[in-house]
């Protein structure tokens, strides 16, 4: 049997509970049952709740603390909508989330317990399903680690659009986006275009850049639905509305994260957008402080740093750049044991370019002092595996050759990756070649160093250039010759 106590541990066997009774807080919240079968009955119970009918579907009491719900009464209005698509987030090849369909925005939301009605203006492509997507807060708090919930732990929903009028509805309310994907085994025609009416929906604060003027937003922004959208060519942000309501015209904050969005993809050659990368700030998330992946999320107390756009120019944010960079990774140059390395990169890269900070700064853990100690671990017996000390070793390559090097050689995966299934050695070594041609020197010894697999064999042809002498590094470095790089001149 199964205790469901709101903000409190399971005390004694009782009849299971409806999902309405489960109305966690950040100051009360709901404390999960320690045995495994009590547990997965009140998933499997929660999991049924969110998939009722939309005739069915009721405001939770839960909904009003998050994610809030419209203000008595604000109007609904009914609005065409024109998206396309499909629209890919990223490169199939992105570890995370490549290749997967972006949400098409609408600015509209659908209130908690309240049936939209979503009609087809125009018979629907073949080829082609769509799906009308309620919340943007997608995380799932079912992992095995969390024991507490602060919110609900499932509160989006998706629905397939039918030909004839489709209701949609979510206990918790949420932004309405569509999702266009193309059937199974088929391919949709460039240019696509659906119109479709949203019927009982809700104005958001909606900002689009380049097509919402000055005097629309300082309508939209005091629209009643509870969360906002700032829509940018490369990035999308996801805030509280009451973060909007007072701000001018956030065109200045969206250019500056399409700037980011833009050099993480430059760096490894990523070609144009069809859909942009989103930012979601969340009570609870499914992992740590914040999590890559469609949208990358954070807590809520990093809504106010997403849209601080004079702490963002001066200071940056490495854990943005980071979970940004994450969708950008490959298995063609992420080996074991670096998924937390290599994505520095990205960080590195913005707080230079973008920010406008020495080479190889933006982190406490990587400062100029802290550089030697660090690679002298890293090449210590045994060698040190920390992430800082790994991202090291490929400072003191940026201090030698620049970004140039690095930047071509994660590009150049795009045209020519590695075949399918090809084992992490022979990627290692592929690494090395392409990197020690682009610097034109020979990087085999050093990485060798660094625990990769290059036979001689495989790098015979890097012999021709002159190896990398890490102790004429140590010697240069230590007599000021890279002095210049401090002064944040990117390359």
């Amino acid at each position: 049997m199964l205790a469901l106590l709101v903000g409190a541990s399971v005390a004694h066997a009782a009849p299971p509970e409806p999902a309405e009774a489960i109305v966690p807080t950040l100051k009360a919240p709901f404390t999960l049952p320690a045995d495994p079968v009590e547990r997965k009955s009140l998933i499997r119970q929660i999991n049924d709740y969110m998939a009722l009918p939309p005739a069915q579907v009721r405001p939770h009491p839960a909904a009003a603390d998050f994610p809030g719900v419209v203000a008595a009464g604000a109007p609904r209005v009914t609005r065409v909508i024109t998206i396309h698509g499909p629209l890919m987030h990223g490169p199939a090849a992105a570890v995370y989330g490549g290749a997967q369909e972006g949400w098409q925005s609408t600015g509209l939301y659908a209130n908690a317990g309240e049936i939209v009605t979503v009609t087809p203006v125009a018979a629907l492509p073949d080829g082609a399903t769509v799906e009308i997507r309620i919340g943007c807060h997608t995380d799932k708090l079912f992992g095995d680690k969390i024991t507490q919930w602060q919110r609900f732990p499932s509160i989006a929903r998706s629905f397939s659009l039918r030909q004839q009028p489709t209701p949609v509805a979510s206990a918790f309310g949420g932004p309405l986006f569509v999702v266009v994907k193309p059937a199974q085994g088929q391919s949709v025609p460039g240019g696509l275009s659906i119109a479709l009416r949203f019927a009982n929906a809700v104005e958001a604060p909606f900002f689009v850049i380049g097509k919402t003027s000055a005097q629309e937003w300082r309508r939209l922004r005091n629209a009643p639905a509870p969360w906002a959208e700032l829509v940018g060519r490369n990035m999308i942000l996801h805030v509280p509305a009451a973060l909007v309501r007072g701000r001018e015209d956030p065109a200045a904050l969206l250019e500056w994260w399409d700037a980011v969005v833009a050099a993480e993809d430059g760096l490894v050659g990523w070609p144009a957008r069809s859909a942009p990368e989103r930012v979601v700030p969340d009570r609870q998330i499914s992992a740590g402080w914040m999590h890559a992946g469609y949208p990358f999320m954070c807590h809520i107390a990093s809504a106010q740093d997403i849209t601080d756009l004079a702490k963002l120019r001066a200071q940056g944010d490495w854990g943005f750049f980071h979970e940004l960079g994450h969708n950008h990774q490959s298995a063609d140059w992420n080996f074991s044991g670096q998924t937390e390395v290599t994505v520095n990169f990205f960080s590195l890269y913005c707080m230079e370019h973008v920010v406008g900070k020495p080479r190889g700064t933006g982190h406490p853990d990587i400062e100029p002092a802290k550089l030697l100690p660090a690679l002298d671990r890293r090449l210590g017996d045994p060698p040190g595996k920390g992430w800082f000390d790994q991202l090291a070793a490929f400072i003191v390559l940026l201090h030698e050759y620049g970004w140039g090097p690095l930047q071509k050689t994660l590009a150049s995966y795009q045209a020519n990756p590695n075949p399918p299934n090809t084992q992490e050695p022979r990627r290692q070594a592929e690494f090395i070649l392409r990197y020690s041609r682009n610097a034109q020197s020979d990087l085999s010894g050093y990485f060798k160093r660094l625990g990769y697999a290059c036979p001689d064999e495989f790098c015979a042809e890097l012999r021709s250039w002159p190896a990398f002498d890490l102790a004429a590094w140590r010697k240069d470095y230590a007599a000021g010759k890279f002095a210049h790089i401090f002064s944040a001149r990117p390359d």
